[in-house]
């Protein structure tokens, strides 16, 4: 409902632009006695006023382009994600048992490893299987999280190229309604400002889309890489608190069963004896 009070709110902003646009593209020279559009003529306001319109698109795409490409370039780094510092002093925790500072340490931290081994500690009452999925969860959601704020880039670079075809086709038209307006024979400088036009929007168009692609493209590819390597660092530290006693047990009931299965198989068979012969 936030989403299409939002919408509803822009469309409404470019409308009210629209309208109090008209007169200055009036007052500029345009001819608004002409016949409009299935006349064979439309009045010269109507292909500025959408051209601005595309243009101003373009711009604002261009503008949060190269805002997510400094947001990439500055929160898509190791040092941001998971710190080789942080990673050695969770390490001296655990090595350390040090369990009261690792908590207060991981709850505050706000790196990628830190919260994976918070959320897998505030699980530790319910043993480890639950730590251990509690921190694979807390890893897919970061995960997400990371991947989502690079993801308005390929939105951009994607809708970019559309916003320029959109201006291409207008800049046609305009050359088309020109080519009409001198009746099927028009001179170059007629079409000039059409052809031109359409030109500019592909350019502008694809000037937006194409260092969004090639920047998501990269920072998308060393995000993974880092997470991977983060969430095996975790889960190599969260082995580090893998209950001793649990272990332990274990490991007795492996070597007491091979203890007895052992001896199940080097107990000697029992030899049969000889019946005493019966006396006459």
């Amino acid at each position: 409902m936030g989403l299409m009070r939002k919408v509803l709110a822009g469309a409404g902003a470019i409308l009210a632009m629209a309208v109090m646009a008209t007169p200055s593209f009036a007052a500029g020279g345009a001819d608004l006695s002409m016949p409009v559009l299935g006349v064979g003529h439309l009045p010269s306001w109507v292909f500025a006023g959408f051209d601005y319109f595309v243009l101003t698109l373009l711009g604002f795409a261009s503008i949060a382009g190269i805002a997510l490409i400094i947001d990439a370039m500055m929160h898509t780094r190791e040092s941001k994600i998971a710190p080789p510092e942080t990673t050695e002093h969770l390490r001296s925790l655990i090595s350390g048992r040090q369990f009261k500072e690792l908590m207060d340490f991981t709850s505050t931290d706000q790196t990628f490893i830190s919260q994976s081994l918070y959320a897998a500690i505030r699980r530790a009452h319910l043993k480890y299987p639950a730590m251990r999925e509690a921190m694979e969860n807390s890893l897919s959601e970061q995960t997400a999280n990371i991947f989502r704020r690079l993801e308005p880039m390929n939105v951009i670079g994607n809708i970019g190229p559309l916003l320029g075809l959109l201006g291409t086709v207008l800049g046609m038209i305009m050359a088309f309604y020109a080519m009409m307006d001198k009746g099927g024979a028009p001179k170059p400088e007629d079409l000039a400002g059409g052809i031109g036009a359409a030109l500019w929007h592909t350019f502008f168009g694809l000037f937006v889309a194409i260092p969004c692609l090639v920047v998501y493209g990269l920072y998308r590819t060393k995000a993974d890489k880092i997470v991977t390597k983060s969430a095996v660092i975790a889960e190599e530290l969260l082995e580090g608190l893998r209950p001793e006693s649990s272990s332990d047990d274990g490991a007795k009931k492996k070597v007491k069963s091979s203890s007895s299965s052992s001896s199940r198989e080097s107990s000697p068979t029992p030899v049969p004896q000889p019946q005493a012969a019966s006396e006459e």
